[in-house]
């Protein structure tokens, strides 16, 4: 007499898992033949203007402070060797700095660079790499 009723609720319980999952959407990662855009996929990588120096005097080269307030205006500064290959010689520098400077007017307004060496100067303090 209880074998068909616990037949009847075996059944039940076994098959109310399967007919209650939901059928999984198509992805990239699931589905092989979908085709990947990789410019939405990749983040955007923001590129900035570069001003270049020969040597690290008077660019707080690596205080995270003062790297994040000059990429915030849109520029950072690079540092080159003279003797490596690759390196702009000075005519180059002057006007791929004159450039930059110029562009830098424009987007960051025409007191750029007294914003920067203030705030060179704050930076210089917070970090304890000022003297006087």
């Amino acid at each position: 007499m209880y074998k068909p009723i616990v037949a009847v609720i075996v059944l039940v319980v076994l098959a109310n898992p399967v007919l209650g999952q939901e059928t999984m959407p198509k992805t990239n990662l699931i589905d092989p033949k979908a085709k990947v855009d990789k410019k939405k996929e990749r983040p955007k990588k923001k590129r900035y203007m570069t001003i270049v120096k020969n040597g690290t005097k008077g660019i707080l080269y690596g205080n995270k402070c003062f790297e994040e307030f000059t990429q915030s205006l849109g520029f950072v500064y690079t540092v080159q060797n003279k003797n490596s290959s690759g390196s702009l010689n000075g005519p180059a520098r002057f006007f791929h700095n004159a450039a930059t400077k110029t562009a830098l007017v424009f987007t960051a307004w025409p007191w750029w660079k007294i914003r920067v060496n203030k705030k060179k100067k704050d930076c210089r303090k917070l970090s304890g790499d000022f003297t006087g």
